[in-house]
């Protein structure tokens, strides 16, 4: 009978019988990188994962994010999964002109939002031609 509420509520789906072994389901969230002219920023899904259960680093230009969503249940539970669980990795290699030691990542609302300002880019500027008068021609000797 629970089998066939499974089967009502989970049409479509493949699964194992109540009970059963069936494939692992691998947590892999989703993550949206933006960018603009002032920072990129990337905001990954975790919902139910705490600050500790989640790293950030930024090493050789590649921006890591790591975590792991851990399953509470017992080993001789009955279970039907259908969240996901486990250890996940991503990396993002970000450009030159970023500012590392500005970057920040904060968590909310079950939200991972990490943001990598970029540095202000170079503009070009005039620069004056001098009339030569006080200045030395190229080749030309001190005496």
């Amino acid at each position: 009978m629970l089998d066939r509420l499974f089967d009502d509520v989970m049409s479509g789906v493949a699964r194992p019988s109540f009970g059963g072994v069936g494939p692992r389901l691998t947590y892999s969230p989703a993550i949206d990188v933006r960018a603009n002219a002032d920072e990129i920023v990337l905001v990954c899904d975790v919902p139910g994962l705490k600050r500790e259960d989640l790293q950030v680093t930024l090493e050789a230009g590649t921006l890591t994010i790591k975590g792991q969503r851990r399953y509470d249940g017992g080993d001789k539970d009955q279970v039907w999964l259908s969240r996901s669980y486990g250890a996940f990795e991503k990396s993002f290699a970000l450009p030159d002109h970023i500012e590392a030691e500005n970057v920040s990542a904060d968590l909310a609302d079950g939200v991972l939002t990490v943001r990598v300002p970029k540095k202000p880019q170079a503009k070009p500027r005039r620069i004056e031609i001098g009339a030569g008068a006080g200045h030395k021609q190229l080749g030309e000797r001190k005496e």
